[in-house]
């Protein structure tokens, strides 16, 4: 079988590192190779055909529009050429896509087969029973990690959930005992050097409380600050995650870049929520932000909004609310007879 050739084209290593390292893991069937330096690429690819070109408007000297068809200043051509801009006016145009979004969307951009190997992909690890499952709200004060955690420990009893805490002062290593000196910094440090060895680093970096795998959160905001969207979405694609655990929770915050990118990823969403005129007012902002941002309908028919009851016990230690009135909740509201919420 002949191997299919997909040249990215882009100025920034970093992103283009991240892009083409999350399209060779969604087994797309083509050989992905990167270019930042346009001589490089024009020495590599001179009278010579390339299956699908994704490249960085201004990469070229030549118009976008001419481009992927035999040229004789370059002798370069390809079947399939798209084009990436950081202008969202120009996005959606045949051809162009919007480079500041998720890599899944990038790849749905694309389309053809492309986007057909990755959906297959994604579909068969949904048929093996991996979930991501999102914790979020605008609103603060909702008990939303206390949630998240009280799920993740619930649904630890029949299966193995992986929970990843993405908020910059999160507390959990002084109320779960935990001693560990390395951070998620310190892992995702390791991971971009070594994204090959992720299984082994998920041992290290990995904290088991009550039967729930933790992943060592951020020390502060800034951590989480340095973290590009893209890196998050080539973890959770990563065979070593989503092979290994049945379910995974995000316990997401705005202190991330690309939260929507995150929320876009997930196949339902929990959103605890006040009653207030304050909160009221903030989940409407959040709802317009969404619904300006590319693929935000389909995200919000994945929100499912949550007005807790009265909890009286709120203050017991963290560990307890599994056998509380939370942990109740879950069970009758959430989970109710199926155990699971896999495929909602």
């Amino acid at each position: 079988m002949s191997i299919r050739s997909m040249v990215i084209c882009v100025r920034d290593g970093d992103y283009g590192s991240r892009l083409s390292d999350y399209i060779r893991r969604s087994e797309c069937g083509y050989d992905v190779m990167l270019y930042t330096d346009p001589d490089r690429f024009r020495a590599e690819w001179v009278q010579r055909n390339i299956s699908l070109l994704l490249m960085e408007e201004g990469f070229l000297t030549q118009d976008i529009t001419t481009f992927g068809v035999d040229s004789e200043d370059e002798n370069i051509s390809a079947d399939v050429c798209c084009i990436l801009t950081d202008d969202r006016d120009k996005a959606g145009c045949e051809g162009v896509i919007y480079k500041y979004q998720s890599a899944a969307d990038i790849i749905a951009g694309i389309g053809g087969e492309l986007n057909a190997s990755h959906r297959i992909i994604n579909e068969n690890r949904k048929s093996e029973g991996t979930g991501i499952i999102g914790v979020y709200s605008p609103v603060s004060h909702v008990l939303k990690t206390t949630f998240a955690m009280t799920l993740g420990r619930i649904l630890a009893g029949a299966q193995d959930v992986l929970y990843i805490n993405m908020e910059g002062y999160n507390g959990l290593k002084r109320m779960l005992d935990i001693s560990s000196e390395y951070s998620l910094q310190d892992m995702i440090y390791e991971y971009s050097l070594r994204p090959d060895m992720l299984g082994g680093l998920l041992t290290k970096y990995i904290a088991s409380v009550d039967g729930l795998n933790i992943l060592l959160p951020a020390r502060c905001p800034y951590e989480l600050q340095e973290i590009e969207s893209s890196v998050w979405l080539s973890l959770l694609s990563d065979p070593a995650v989503c092979g290994k655990y049945g379910n995974i929770i995000l316990d997401i915050s705005d202190e991330i870049r690309g939260t929507m990118e995150l929320l876009n990823v997930c196949s339902v969403i929990y959103m605890p929520v006040r009653r207030d005129e304050t909160a009221v007012a903030k989940l409407k902002d959040f709802d317009e932000a969404l619904l300006r941002y590319p693929g935000g309908e389909s995200i919000m028919n994945r929100i499912v909004r949550l007005k807790f009851p009265y909890f009286e016990d709120t203050d017991i230690p963290l560990s307890s609310h599994g056998n509380g009135m939370l942990g109740k909740y879950i069970r009758q509201e959430i989970l109710k007879d199926t155990g699971t919420i896999n495929e909602q």
